[in-house]
């Protein structure tokens, strides 16, 4: 008995048995019989089995050839200490081409081209806010952020472009739901050559029937604002056969004109609908006009939005550079004075103790002067750190922070020029009326802008569901003019003339998915409502805390002031006491002139607090763009496609005939009226 080895589940091998059945005959006739069906079943299965290895042999030679991509792998020299398994479960790189969609961007400088010690004053570049703002807006298509985002999550990012690429969705822009209503042109040329025969003489020549048919048509179809489909066609017939009881002979021509109407009365009717869902919608897909006009400003509210925090970036890069400056020159100055405190005790010839602790203070001040010029790679100010806009952490250097600010304005890395801002902080002292902040944050504020869009979205999209709880009743007409042979007249002459009336009615028993469109709809806007009563509560969250805030930088910036002073004078008197030859001892010195470093960092520390803490307070009422002199603008138009702006514009004023107004989405206005030649002017 022959065994056959398989493959078991674990992936070892076992033998089976393999034990045929014995047919024993019982005739002659019967053996014989038998043999002769073995023989032919055994030549049937045999060609299926040479059928199918030539078929999968062949298979695997085209898969092998064109769609593998295989390892070679060779033992001994070269091969480590990897087996074959290892090597070819290797995963394989590979990098597409090089296209001029791919630019590269490299630098001609590091950051060691510059020698920090030997600076002149014409390495330095000195820049106000408002210049690195302008820069930065003007050279920036991506609104960059001071996390790197464009390496980690580069597909969150905002560009200049985004508006656009909305507009512009073939699937849901506003040109793709515009393309429903356009016309469609329709041509189409089909010939048929028919050889049958029938049980019947009456067909063709003693019933075997043979013709050539050509059938061409041409056409125009249009979908209207109210949900009908207006369709005019021009068609002609060729047919050329062999059917005995023709009039005219072997071929004949016919050809019609034919317009047609289908206008939907109950499910689909209605500019209102159409307009929000788009002809033909479904629950659930939904891309009307208006839609797509929601879609379009919400994405240009993201795009403000965006703006919004790269200008606070920006800023944050800013004062985080300027207070890096007072930090390194309160440091430099620090130890400067422990220079000449450890030179005064040299030459007084005091005790090692007192000489060392002078000199551990210099060393310190020396690490601490390193650590300032270069910094190190910390999280500095950023937006959305404690607060909307970025509350102040300056921890990086002046290295670190200018090559930041470089990063965000879209300036090279690295250059044989040092960056300084050229702003002060301002110490004006500003109050903040509660009631107009408040105010000016609930109307202003991105956020809730968009958070509208979106309520006003679900708004139209519960309007355009609850279409489809109505059946389906459409009207259908359609009129046709026919000519025969040779034979078209004019609709007053012709004899040929056909016309239909009817109704198309299709009713979904129980309109479930109906129902589930606008219940889903319905918890959509409930939630999202929600969602703007919570992003209300935080706006007055934010706005509460920049206002305090500012008022508590405001007050610790004069006591930080007040604070330096008197560390000021305590510092002049011991060294009058030492220049008089008075005794004093060494580590009061030492340890006034580590308070006088502290309180002078601290007071240029709550200058920047105090100068961000009146910038978030401008972020949170949602003026920041204003404040900063930002307004945005799209690319210049036509003057055609300016005064279609300006009729839409007016559409919506109030004091237009209510029949032009936008049933919708307008809201009256006390505008006054423009006319179009001045508001082209």
């Amino acid at each position: 008995m022959p065994t056959f080895p398989v493959e078991t589940i674990d992936g070892g091998m076992s033998n089976v048995l393999f034990n045929p059945p014995i047919m024993t005959p019982k005739t002659l006739q019967d053996n014989q019989a038998t043999v002769k069906e073995t023989t032919r079943r055994s030549r049937r299965i045999a060609s299926r089995s040479f059928g199918i290895l030539v078929r999968s042999s062949l298979a695997c030679l085209a898969l092998t050839a064109g769609c593998s991509h295989s390892k070679k792998f060779h033992a001994g020299e070269g091969a480590g200490h990897q087996t074959a398994s290892e090597f070819l479960t290797q995963i394989s790189r590979s990098d597409p081409l090089k296209t001029e969609c791919m630019p590269d961007y490299q630098e001609s400088f590091g950051p060691m081209d510059i020698d920090i010690q030997t600076l002149t004053p014409e390495q330095f570049h000195g820049m106000s806010l408002q210049d690195c703002i302008a820069f930065g807006v003007a050279n920036s298509k991506l609104m960059r952020d001071l996390g790197v985002t464009v390496l980690r999550t580069p597909q969150v990012l905002t560009s200049t472009v985004d508006p656009a690429v909305a507009f512009s969705d073939p699937r849901i822009g506003e040109e793709a739901a515009l393309s429903a209503f356009d016309a469609n042109l329709f041509a189409s040329s089909i010939y048929d050559h028919n050889n049958r025969g029938y049980n019947n003489n009456f067909f063709g020549v003693n019933g075997l029937f043979r013709q050539d048919l050509s059938t061409t048509q041409f056409g125009v179809s249009k979908r209207t604002a109210t949900g009908g489909l207006y369709t005019l066609r021009d068609v002609k017939i060729f047919d050329r056969n062999n059917q005995q009881s023709n009039r005219f002979g072997a071929y004949t021509w016919d050809t019609f004109l034919e317009a047609q109407v289908r206008q939907p009365l109950l499910l689909g009717a209605g500019t209102e609908f159409n307009r929000i869902a788009g002809p033909g919608a479904l629950p659930g897909q939904l891309n009307g006009v208006l839609l797509a006009r929601v879609r379009t400003d919400i994405s240009l509210v993201e795009f403000e939005r965006s703006v919004r925090d790269f200008v606070a970036e920006i800023e944050n890069a800013y004062w985080d550079l300027y207070f890096a400056y007072r930090d390194l020159d309160s440091k430099v100055q620090a130890r400067d004075q422990a220079i000449e405190t450890v030179k005064r005790m040299e030459e007084r010839k005091q005790g090692t103790s007192e000489k060392e602790q002078a000199l551990e203070q210099l060393w310190r001040f020396e690490s601490d002067v390193v650590d300032s010029l270069n910094g190190r790679v910390l999280d500095g100010t950023r937006s959305n750190n404690g607060s909307t806009g970025g509350t102040f952490r300056g921890t990086g250097g002046v290295r670190i922070s200018e090559r930041r600010l470089r990063l965000i304005i879209g300036m090279p890395i690295n250059d044989r020029q040092m960056l300084y801002p050229s702003d002060q902080p301002s110490l004006a002292q500003l109050d903040f009326d509660w009631e107009n902040s408040i105010s000016d944050a609930m109307v202003n504020r991105e956020e809730l802008r968009r958070q509208r869009w979106v309520i006003k979205q679900r708004e139209l999209e519960l309007i355009a569901n609850r279409n489809f709880l109505k059946p389906q009743l459409d009207a259908i007409a359609a009129y046709r003019m026919r000519g025969f042979d040779k034979q078209f007249n004019t609709p007053f002459d012709n004899d040929f003339q056909e016309w239909s009336l009817g109704l198309d009615y299709l009713m979904p028993v129980g309109y479930r998915r109906g129902h589930a469109a606008v219940r889903n709809t319905q918890l959509a806007l409930a939630r999202e409502a929600q969602v703007l009563v919570e992003q209300e509560r935080a706006i007055h969250f934010g706005l509460s805390n920049a206002i305090n805030e500012s008022r508590r930088a405001y007050e610790n910036l004069i006591i930080q002031k007040s604070r330096y002073e008197s560390v000021e004078k305590q510092i002049n008197a011991i060294e009058l006491r030492l220049k008089s030859g008075q005794v004093e001892q060494v580590f009061v010195l030492l340890e006034a002139q580590r308070r006088r470093l502290d309180a002078m960092i601290r007071y240029h520390q709550s200058a920047v607090e105090y100068q961000l803490a009146v910038r978030n307070v401008n972020l949170e009422r949602g003026t920041l763009l204003s404040y900063c002199n930002i307004f945005l603008n799209e690319t210049p138009n036509s003057d055609f496609i300016a005064s279609q702006g300006i009729q839409r514009i007016g559409s919506q004023d109030s004091s237009t005939v209510p029949h032009y107004r936008d049933p919708v989405i307008s809201t009256p206005t006390a505008s006054p009226q423009v006319s179009l030649p001045d508001a082209i002017r």
